[in-house]
């Protein structure tokens, strides 16, 4: 308690210079903690890209679906995909579950022509499983069954080809056993796909019509993936495991991917977890350095007082002691202040939202959960302490005549 009263009455008697260290501290630490919800809000909005727009909670295919999903569907079609359907649903977690169908080819209008990349869904159960797959919808209309020839196609695509609402397209592929095949379809809507550029210069979205699942693909009752939804995130582990785990048991060769093995959700999380660890990086490094350098000055100016000190018979692992402890209360504080002052940022930004342009291209709500949040107030407090080691190892270890005739 000595300690503490002697650092608090050390601290208070150049009010300035603390009140300045403080600032630097808790600016340091607000700034880290606004970092960190950031980049948790980025993660959730990815998650729920993948979840509510591209593969729902699950997505179920061949093993070899990687291998063959271009060159050779016969290899990895699911024949009956009502029947598997009905067992998965089986499940109850599990709340819907839509056939897919990914294929490629080329796309032609008058003279000009591209490589496509389709994704031709259950049109009666898109809805329910990919609610928000139309949300990047950025001219026209969205799929619908009462026109099951009519495509969407990616922004880019669009313009690479000059494309208008109502235009014809031809596409020209192969069907699931290998044949040469083409369908003619009409422009219904453009979306945008900002997490993939590259994609959004050949997709297609499209409906498992007449056109489409008998003309260009040759389905029958076929299809490729099939795509899951359940009742709560939370539960896409355990119904992985179970469904991975029958689907061995009974010999067959189809496997479960969850949302978070998406390769545009890691990419997009990666990047943004990568930068937001950098700049943490940095702001801790900036508090350590900048209440290094001001608790330097300040012990500096002290030595004389130190050099009393360890006269009137305090050790020198006392004083160390209570210049530790000063630059406990200081960082202590400081981090408070920060994590007060952060914890507002966050619950600001959370309800107005941050709008961001690139790979996002959505509005961002911060999300800060208990490890992220100990981290940003943890970090900074764990250097600050380190770095006060260098300037009270300096002003300790002088000896007591060099400390009382210290100028």
């Amino acid at each position: 308690m000595l300690f503490l009263e002697m650092a608090w009455g050390n601290l208070l008697r150049n009010r300035r210079r603390t009140y300045s260290t403080l600032a630097a501290i808790a600016a340091g630490v607000s700034m880290v903690v606004v970092t960190n919800a950031v980049t948790g809000g980025i993660a959730a909005n990815a998650s729920d890209v993948v979840i509510k727009q591209i593969d729902g909670h699950l997505r179920i295919q061949h093993r070899d679906y990687k291998k063959y999903f271009i060159t050779d569907q016969e290899k990895i079609l699911i024949g009956d995909y009502r029947k598997l359907a009905a067992e998965i649903m089986t499940n109850q977690h599990v709340r819907s579950v839509m056939p897919r169908v990914v294929t490629g080819g080329l796309m032609g209008k008058d003279d000009k022509s591209t490589t496509f990349l389709a994704f031709a869904s259950d049109l009666s159960m898109l809805g329910r499983v990919l609610p928000d797959y139309g949300k990047n919808l950025v001219a026209g209309q969205l799929l619908s069954q009462d026109d099951p020839d009519g495509v969407l196609v990616g922004r880019a695509l669009a313009k690479s080809l000059g494309l208008s609402m109502g235009d014809e397209l031809v596409l020209l592929s192969k069907t699931v056993h290998g044949e040469e095949s083409n369908a003619l379809v009409h422009v219904r809507g453009v979306v945008s796909f900002p997490p993939d550029e590259l994609l959004e210069q050949s997709l297609v979205l499209t409906g498992l019509g007449e056109m489409l699942k008998d003309k260009l693909l040759d389905l029958g009752e076929g299809a490729t993936q099939l795509v899951v939804r359940l009742d709560d995130t939370s539960n896409v582990a355990e119904v992985e495991a179970a469904l991975n785990r029958q689907f061995e048991t009974r010999g067959l060769p189809w496997r479960v991917t969850a949302w978070y093995d998406n390769a545009v959700f890691s990419r997009m999380v990666g990047v943004f977890s990568g930068i937001g660890r950098l700049i943490s990086i940095i702001l801790v490094l900036m508090v350590a350095v900048v209440t290094s350098n001001a608790l330097l000055m300040t012990f500096f100016e002290r030595i004389r007082e130190v050099g009393t000190l360890r006269a009137i018979g305090m050790r020198k692992g006392e004083v160390y002691r209570l210049l530790y402890a000063e630059s406990a209360i200081v960082g202590a504080c400081g981090a408070a202040a920060g994590l007060v002052l952060g914890l507002t940022l966050v619950m600001l930004a959370a309800h107005i939202g941050i709008p961001l342009g690139g790979i996002v291209n959505q509005e961002v709500r911060p999300v800060l959960n208990a490890a992220s949040l100990a981290i940003s107030v943890v970090a900074p407090i764990v250097c600050i302490v380190v770095a006060a080691a260098i300037p009270i190892r300096a002003a300790s270890r002088m000896s007591v005549i060099e400390s009382l005739n210290y100028h």
